[in-house]
């Protein structure tokens, strides 16, 4: 008995070894057919575009982070230095001043045309100065802003211009109002000349000559008493389009006080209430008589523009508001 169990042990123990030895077997590649094959293999155009195309993807996947960016620094050299070569063909005949300015020439324009507008890009280059650049339609003047150069709408060296929302923003902030002859007058000095002889004296709409603009500039003093409040209502666009916002800005500017609730505020010294708005902004009559009964006084946008630009205190019987006509504005 026990030799048949030993044989019958000693038999598993064979097949379980062939298993082993024919699953080994299977595992072994036979390169034999390969090698012994000697024939080429061909692929189609489709499969080799197919490969390199794996390839070139393989190699951007590889690329390390150093490489992309010395890439990028190459393109952005390339193309600072395609701007320089623009900028040597437009402004090739400038020779840089030696001037050296105490303070910071900050630029900004008003009326000025295409040609205008080269001559204070190459003044900005030749002085090492600063040029914001402002919409008329959507002012956002700068405090910054030192000098504002603007058109000459006569000739024979009137100092007359075109009266804009800047012009207006830049007389309230004490600027420099200057025309554009005097960029041309430093660009062929080669040197910042004087000012005072350029500045403004009027503009189109209100006086050739008040001289607005250096009064200003010399005072530098707010133009309304501090017991001044102002409120500006109305849907309507105001004198040279001003909107709602801008005038309560130039209100501030003046020295006002700008008040944007709807109703002014009780103080322990005597005070001076203004309305800003327009005649067709007005339409309840009975209303209207009791602010004017209380001391609101009704005024046209115009009184506050005017009095900025001429810089000092335009009549008030001229621009009352009327609506109902009841009210003489001859002065």
């Amino acid at each position: 008995m026990l030799d048949k169990m030993t044989t019958c042990q000693n038999n598993q123990c064979d097949r379980q070894r062939i298993k082993r030895h024919t699953k080994r077997q299977k595992k072994k590649p036979d390169f034999s057919q390969s090698e012994s094959c000697d024939d080429s293999i061909e692929l189609t155009k489709e499969q080799v575009k197919a490969a390199l195309t794996s390839l070139f993807l393989i190699h951007n996947q590889n690329r390390t982070a150093e490489s992309r960016k010395r890439r990028r620094n190459k393109s952005i050299d390339r193309s600072l230095e395609n701007q320089n070569k623009k900028q040597k063909q437009i402004y090739n005949n400038i020779i840089l001043s030696n001037v050296t300015q105490s303070e910071t020439i900050v630029l900004a324009t008003s009326g000025l045309n295409n040609q205008q507008m080269k001559q204070v890009k190459k003044f900005v280059l030749l002085f090492n100065c600063r040029l914001l650049l402002l919409d008329n339609n959507k002012t956002t003047f700068n405090h910054t802003i030192t000098h504002l150069i603007t058109d000459e709408i006569e000739h024979n060296d009137s100092l007359v211009c075109t009266l804009t929302k800047n012009v207006v923003f830049a007389i309230a902030q004490h600027c420099f109002i200057l025309s554009y002859r005097w960029i041309m007058e430093c660009l062929q000095q080669n040197s910042i000349v004087n000012e005072e002889q350029y500045e403004i004296e009027g503009d189109n709409i209100f006086s050739t000559k008040h001289n607005g603009p250096r009064r200003s500039r010399l005072s530098k003093r707010p133009l309304l008493p501090l017991n001044h409040f102002i409120m500006v209502k109305g849907g309507s666009r105001h004198f040279l389009d001003f909107a709602n916002s801008e005038l309560g800005d130039l209100a501030w500017l003046a020295g006002g006080i700008y008040i944007e609730q709807n109703r002014f505020p009780n103080t322990i010294f005597p005070r001076q209430c203004f309305l800003l708005i327009e005649d067709e902004d007005i339409r309840n009559k009975n209303m209207f008589h009791r602010c004017i009964d209380k001391g609101l006084k009704f005024l046209r946008s115009e009184w506050l523009i005017r009095s900025i630009v001429e810089y000092r205190m335009a009549n008030i019987v001229q621009y009352h508001c009327d609506p109902f006509d009841t009210i003489d504005r001859s002065e």
